[in-house]
């Protein structure tokens, strides 16, 4: 489940990436970034899936850390598709952005930080 939960989130980042960039395009918005988003939404879900099953099972040991990753997971999510839509309706999503990237950055820190991550699991 956690190899799942890791491919969709790098799925995830890179399509974000591209939806973004075909969004804010210089021959206006691509006509690809709509079905980019609606299959970026699907990979959403299976994130949510999976992280919602890696917190059940792994949350009956140190339940504030896990809710804080799934916390930070559910404001990465919210993040980035706000900042699709925000570029989408012509406004600046770059603040957005720079908010996604923070919380992305601690929701990946605690991801590594907790018993089930990869950093414990070299070490156990």
């Amino acid at each position: 489940m956690i190899h799942l939960h890791l491919t969709a989130l790098v799925l995830a980042i890179i399509l974000f990436i591209i939806t973004y960039n075909s969004i804010d395009s210089p021959d206006g918005e691509s006509k690809y970034s709509k079905a980019l988003h609606m299959v970026l939404r699907v990979i959403y879900l299976i994130i949510l899936f999976t992280g919602l099953m890696l917190f059940l099972d792994f949350s009956s040991g140190d339940q504030m850390m896990y809710g804080l990753k799934f916390l930070a997971g559910l404001i990465t999510i919210g993040l980035m598709e706000m900042a699709l839509i925000k570029q989408r309706k012509k406004g600046t999503g770059r603040n957005l952005v720079i908010a996604l990237v923070i919380f992305l950055i601690v929701t990946i820190a605690l991801g590594i930080y907790l018993p089930a991550g990869p950093l414990s699991a070299l070490f156990a």
